[in-house]
């Protein structure tokens, strides 16, 4: 079977549509937004690009692969089903390109929920069906959509607190690290999730992300950092008994820069109480590491309830370690030293863990952050309740204005066609004829890339958002 035949890269049901629509139908007009009751009031778009280049550019439309989802459609569904004869129109007279027009707000903007992100429309009456026919494959982009979102959210969260404990903002950009790559469905989800935490921070331990920027967005500088650490398997290697020479083995054999260690391999409070311990040969070994300027170690308890455990583990290395206050009152650790809190993840959890130490007296930058599947697998379409609609049909030269509007009023969908401005530093959706500058662009039209952007670009436009943590 043929990897990636567009013919075959919706839902079943779509396959049957093209006999479904009323007589004489010209074009369909589709648009995807975020609806009200969504997570969080903002979405950052962004993996359109990704999707284009991979699925939707050139010539992807052939002989082979229409013949191919004929024989596959007879068999899934049932004889003369498949529009045959419209998809060999597009592989012979349109040279195998995609006659559609996609426009889009620029990728990494922070829209407001419950505007239009996204609009597709047929270039070729021929072809009415193929608009909403791509809405399964376009529609993924809620995925890296959403991830950006929650990072971006997790970003301004942390900016707050920073400002608020008057902490330095030197590792705002390290304070959330991607676990997420084994917790990922697949591969390409992966690099989607991961590409789409480094618009908010550099923090990442998913290594195929690193290749989206440079393949898909025309970017050859690095965009994703991780340092020396271990895991359980390095921890637990002599044993209980042997816990502290196997971790000053570890330290001894460690390079120049940040060590980050897992500490709950056994038991993490007898752990802090031997490492702030100063006559013990954990705490000289670990002072001698932190004698060499630059060099930090960053501790990891692994488990426990995230709230209670993060504070007692600062408590415990502030026995050891000493703290001093900052120009606002908040406790700073006196050695280069740090928390590093990755189990059980969420926004909430984060929140609830900085809250509680800003009542507890401690500053922001004492703590970073680890997400694995809460990053990568916790998200769903629902969480920014993201859809695609159509709105409007052309037939017989005219336009229809169509719309959804079931009881339950949260999922009514928009009539007509659209432009995207901006009022007073908030975007509106308002009618294609109405005043204003567009914020859509037209990304792809018949087979060709129009806006091809670059990861750069992308990531200003949404770190200039997570800076503004008021909106």
């Amino acid at each position: 079977m043929i990897e990636n035949n567009i013919c075959l890269l919706t839902d079943s049901y779509k396959v049957t549509h093209h006999y479904f629509y009323p007589e004489n139908t010209q074009k369909l007009y589709s648009y995807m937004e975020s609806r009200i009751g969504s997570e969080f009031n903002k979405t950052i778009f962004y993996g359109l690009q990704y999707i284009l280049k991979n699925y939707l550019v050139g010539q992807v439309v052939t002989e082979e692969k229409v013949y191919e989802a004929e024989r596959i459609i007879e068999k899934h569904i049932g004889p003369n089903i498949f529009n045959t004869d419209d998809w060999l129109y597009i592989a012979n007279d349109l040279d195998g390109k995609l006659p559609v027009e996609i426009k889009a707000v620029p990728e990494g903007t922070p829209v407001d929920v419950s505007n239009v992100l996204m609009t597709v429309e047929n270039t070729d009456s021929k072809c009415f069906w193929l608009s909403n026919y791509l809405e399964p494959l376009l529609l993924q982009v809620w995925y890296p959509s959403t991830v950006a979102t929650l990072s971006a959210e997790v970003k301004k969260l942390c900016n707050f607190y920073l400002d608020i404990t008057g902490s330095s903002h030197d590792n705002a950009d390290f304070m959330l690290h991607d676990f997420g790559y084994r917790g990922s469905t697949s591969n390409e989800s992966s690099k989607l999730a991961g590409s789409a935490h480094l618009l908010s921070f550099s923090g990442t331990d998913t290594l195929p992300a690193l290749t989206i920027p440079e393949n898909y967005y025309n970017e050859t500088n690095l965009y994703g950092y991780s340092v020396q650490a271990t895991e359980h398997s390095v921890m637990t290697s002599l044993g209980e008994e042997n816990e502290i020479d196997q971790i000053i083995n570890v330290i001894n054999s460690a390079q120049n820069g940040i060590l980050s260690i897992v500490i709950d391999s056994y038991n993490y409070r007898n752990f802090l109480k031997e490492a702030g311990n100063n006559t013990s040969l954990l705490n000289k070994t670990i002072m001698k590491f932190l004698s060499t300027e630059g060099n930090k170690i960053v501790f990891r308890p692994d488990s426990g309830e995230p709230v209670p455990t993060a504070i007692e583990c600062l408590e415990l290395l502030a026995d050891g370690f000493g703290v001093h206050e900052n120009n606002m009152g908040y406790k700073v650790f006196n050695k280069n030293i740090g928390l590093l809190w990755s189990d059980g993840l969420n926004y909430h959890v984060i929140r609830d863990i900085l809250f509680s130490m800003k009542n507890h007296g401690w500053a922001a930058e004492n703590i970073l952050f680890g997400m694995g599947g809460g990053l990568h697998t916790s998200v769903n379409r629902d969480t920014q309740r993201n859809a695609f609609k159509c709105s409007a049909q052309l037939r017989n030269g005219t336009w229809h204005d169509i719309l959804k509007k079931p009881l339950d009023i949260s999922k009514k969908s928009k009539a007509g066609r659209f432009k995207l401005i901006k009022e007073n530093d908030t975007f509106i959706t308002v009618n294609f004829d109405a005043e204003g500058k567009d914020c859509l662009q037209t990304v792809f039209r018949n087979g060709e890339l129009l806006v091809d952007d670059t990861f750069e670009n992308i990531k200003n436009r949404t770190v200039s958002y997570t800076h503004n943590y008021r909106k």
